[in-house]
């Protein structure tokens, strides 16, 4: 009986690791960028870059936290690997720390969520295959 199930157990993990390894990532470009509200850096401010058109199998969203400057540079799959080439509508949060440490970004957003939809922004930036230094958001809190 032990003999049956060696082969199969085997053959089991030859399809697991076969089939995690077999998902393609698309290639991604540096982009880099600044973030202002009311014409000051704007620290711990996050930035999601939403693919548009939004297609059903497309299950990521760049994004990027700002500096004590305002300075982002964009995640798709791993720290500052950039964006995947195509077109994007920007949002944008900007939480208040919370927690016990003031370490999480729980609070209320301080753009009070009128830049946190991609299906109302105005900001729409097209990405090329190369490296991407983008114009500084301004955004304004009145």
């Amino acid at each position: 009986m032990m003999l049956f199930y060696r082969p199969v157990m085997i053959l089991l993990m030859v399809f697991f690791f076969v089939g995690c390894g077999s998902q393609k990532r698309v290639p991604t470009f540096p982009v880099t960028g600044k973030v202002l509200v009311n014409g000051k850096p704007a620290a711990d401010l996050f930035v999601y870059f939403h693919p548009t058109p939004k297609k059903d199998d497309q299950s990521f969203i760049p994004y990027a936290q700002t500096d004590e400057n305002g300075d982002f540079k964009l995640n798709t799959f791993t720290s500052g690997d950039g964006v995947p080439a195509g077109d994007f509508l920007v949002a944008f949060e900007w939480r208040e720390k919370s927690g016990t440490f003031k370490n999480q970004f729980n609070g209320p957003d301080r753009l009070k969520g009128r830049f946190s939809k991609p299906e109302t922004s105005t900001f729409k930036v097209s990405i090329t295959n190369q490296p991407t230094t983008l114009e500084p958001f301004e955004l304004k809190t009145k």
